[in-house]
């Protein structure tokens, strides 16, 4: 069984490393891209393992992407920390201020 999330023209695809899951991702991924008349650029894409995967350079060869490590993030928002945690969202509190403050100059200019 495969899982995903999908947001705008990111995608997140989980799956467990065995041979069936991995013929259904190379399978999805060349649908999509006959179907959609798109290319999926692998060379933008990551591998993330969750837990010990000795086979993790071979299988980022083998789909021609890089290996990212927990933890990391997707779309700026953080993967892999305790969300509980103060620290991991303050790099994102700070670009909302940043962005609100340039939206609030940019309303009193008008």
């Amino acid at each position: 069984m495969i899982s995903h999330l999908l947001f705008a023209d990111g995608t997140l695809i989980f799956c467990k490393l065995n041979k069936s899951n991995l013929g259904y991702l190379i399978c999805i991924l060349l649908l999509f891209e006959a179907m959609s008349g798109l290319r999926v650029n692998l060379s933008k894409s990551a591998i993330i393992p969750i837990g010990e995967v000795c086979t993790i350079n071979v299988l980022a060869r083998f789909f021609g992407c890089v290996i990212h490590y927990l933890p990391s993030s997707y779309l700026g928002l953080p993967l892999g920390d305790s969300y509980k945690s103060k620290v991991v969202w303050d790099s994102i509190a700070e670009r909302f201020h940043k962005r609100l403050a340039g939206w609030n100059s940019k309303l009193l200019l008008v």
